[in-house]
């Protein structure tokens, strides 16, 4: 099936990124980052189940319960998370299997779609939850000098 991401791919990136930008060991609430990230309370309860299950977070009940990162910022790619939510990435059936298609071996396109799927591939492996974290924060002290927001991601990787 074509690569299209979806909704829960999305929040979970999102999502992570922002608990990457936070301090190291922070325990924030679902409903607290669903307010931050406007993304549905429930659906991200949902996707914060699934990165659990995943080793991505760590959740804690109770009072001053919630969500941490489980893991260093800088070890987590889009390609892991979008390939551990969705299964792997494929702009075309002929890219990860070339029985699919009879003309694979002598189709021009094929070439085309397999140069997508390996560009696209290469830049999501290439972008961390840390980095990005960065440039979240480098643009929010860009749009707003003099803030105390913070001006990089602390702990968490490069």
């Amino acid at each position: 099936m074509p690569f299209k991401l979806n909704s829960a791919s999305e929040y979970a990136i999102r999502l992570i990124v922002y608990l990457s930008e936070l301090d190291v060991g922070t325990i924030i609430s679902v409903k607290e980052i669903a307010r931050i990230q406007n993304i549905p309370e429930k659906f991200l309860h949902t996707i914060t189940t699934q990165l659990q299950k995943l080793d991505y977070i760590n959740s804690f009940k109770g009072k001053g319960g919630g969500i941490q990162l489980a893991r260093d910022a800088g070890d987590i790619t889009m390609l892991e998370i979008v390939e551990a939510l969705e299964g792997p990435i494929s702009v075309n059936v002929c890219t990860v299997d070339n029985s699919a298609c009879i003309f694979s071996d002598t189709c021009s396109v094929h070439c085309v779609w397999d140069d997508v799927h390996t560009s696209i591939k290469q830049i999501l492996s290439t972008k961390t939850m840390a980095s990005l974290a960065g440039e979240n924060l480098l643009a929010r002290n860009n749009r707003f000098p003099g803030s105390k927001v913070q001006s990089e991601v602390k702990s968490h990787g490069n």
